[in-house]
């Protein structure tokens, strides 16, 4: 339906303007301390922004109950 249509429109265009402004600047700025090329800063950054939660979810799992803890860590990292 168009009004659906307008509002994931509208809603895209939202997301890309927030993360122009407040992402890609602090992204722009680690890479140029790390020296890495703005493109291969984008895919290295970003994936490990991306699987952040993820790891540290999986270490606190361990380190929670030593015994038990590889199985919860098994079960978030296969969902």
């Amino acid at each position: 339906s168009p009004p659906l249509i307008l509002f994931l429109c509208v809603l895209f265009r939202i997301l890309g303007s927030t993360a122009e402004e407040f992402f890609s600047p602090g992204l722009e700025m680690y890479s140029l301390k790390m020296g890495l090329p703005e493109r291969f800063a984008g895919v290295t950054l970003l994936a490990l922004g991306n699987g952040a939660p993820d790891v540290a979810s999986t270490v606190n799992a361990i380190l929670d109950d030593r015994k038990r803890g590889y199985l919860m860590a098994l079960g978030e990292l296969t969902g």
